[in-house]
């Protein structure tokens, strides 16, 4: 468990959220990276997200899939980085976007692949 100041316990609940929208690309491997390497940094928590485009009105057809995948790369990354016990995974549907994710859960950083990022 992590300790705060004067060496007291830090709940992962009072940790800053640091937050990564995670596509199926190496651009989208690289953020998941960077962003784990800086939540342990930061000492906060790691939020790997992925937007399901699915229709919300319908069955789940590949949502498992998807976050199978998205597990995977975590897993690959956390093997990669070093960087244990910081990480939690999300599949949201759409329209649902990753920066509503951040909006509700209040995190301190949005971490985005640059070819997801419109210039």
């Amino acid at each position: 468990m992590a300790t705060g100041a004067g060496g007291a316990p830090v709940d992962a609940a009072d940790r800053p959220l640091v937050l990564v929208d995670v596509r199926p690309s190496a651009c989208g491997y690289q953020a998941l990276v960077w962003a784990l390497r800086e939540a342990e940094r930061r000492d906060a928590e790691l939020l790997a997200v992925t937007v399901w485009a699915g229709d919300p009105a319908q069955p789940d057809e590949g949502r498992a899939e998807m976050e199978q995948a998205l597990a995977a790369m975590v897993e690959r990354a956390v093997a990669e980085t070093g960087v244990h016990g910081r990480t939690r995974i999300a599949a949201v549907t759409s329209p649902v976007t990753v920066a509503d994710v951040a909006a509700r859960t209040g995190a301190e950083l949005l971490v985005v692949g640059s070819e997801e990022v419109a210039s």
